[in-house]
């Protein structure tokens, strides 16, 4: 935070600065605090793709298991919104995982990396996943967003509906024995 510069706190301990805007020189039909603005109006406004992590770096052992995190925080465009200058905020709501064997998983939050929860590596957590077989999966995670706007400096109001967002997609390469065939094996 700076002295002058407005900010909006996000979950993730940071803020955000707010852009100032002129208030308009004529009416704004749009910004009507009666307007209804949907998640389909938001065209303009891209949220992307939050980062994600995996660890053991890329590699899971059956029966151990692999924890996976996203990094996704607020994020805020400019642009037009019903054809007027506006602001969009995206704030992360909801995320679902697909760990590519048939299985799902839904969190409120991200997760995060053993370390940053002081856990020891292979420790569940709420975005962990075991494995049951070897092979190769793809894991997905799709990040739900709310979404608010702002015209002018008119306060931010909410979108009607939910912003989804696919992410980037994980590859897990699991070992093809787990710690009691091969005691000596990675993370064993």
């Amino acid at each position: 935070m700076k002295p002058g510069i407005e900010t909006i706190p996000c979950g993730n301990g940071t803020f955000l600065p707010l852009a100032q805007h002129n208030a308009p020189a004529v009416p704004c039909a749009g910004c009507s605090p009666d307007t209804i603005v949907r998640v389909s109006d938001l065209q303009n406004f891209p949220a992307y793709p939050a980062p994600t992590g995996m660890e053991p770096n890329g590699w899971a052992i059956v029966g151990l298991a692999a924890n996976f995190w996203a990094g996704a925080s607020a994020q805020i465009g400019e642009g037009l919104l019903l054809g007027e200058p506006a602001q969009v905020m995206f704030t992360p709501i909801g995320y679902r995982w697909d760990y590519g064997d048939g299985t799902t998983a839904v969190s409120a939050d991200g997760g995060a990396s053993w370390a940053d929860l002081g856990l020891t590596e292979f420790s569940s957590t709420p975005t962990s996943h075991k494995y049951a077989a070897r092979g190769s999966y793809s894991v997905t995670l799709t990040v739900d967003y709310r979404a608010d706007y702002s015209f002018g400096d008119q306060g931010w109001r909410p979108v009607d509906g939910i912003f989804t967002v696919p992410s980037a997609t994980e590859s897990t390469v699991l070992v093809a024995e787990d710690c009691n065939a091969n005691p000596r094996g990675p993370g064993c």
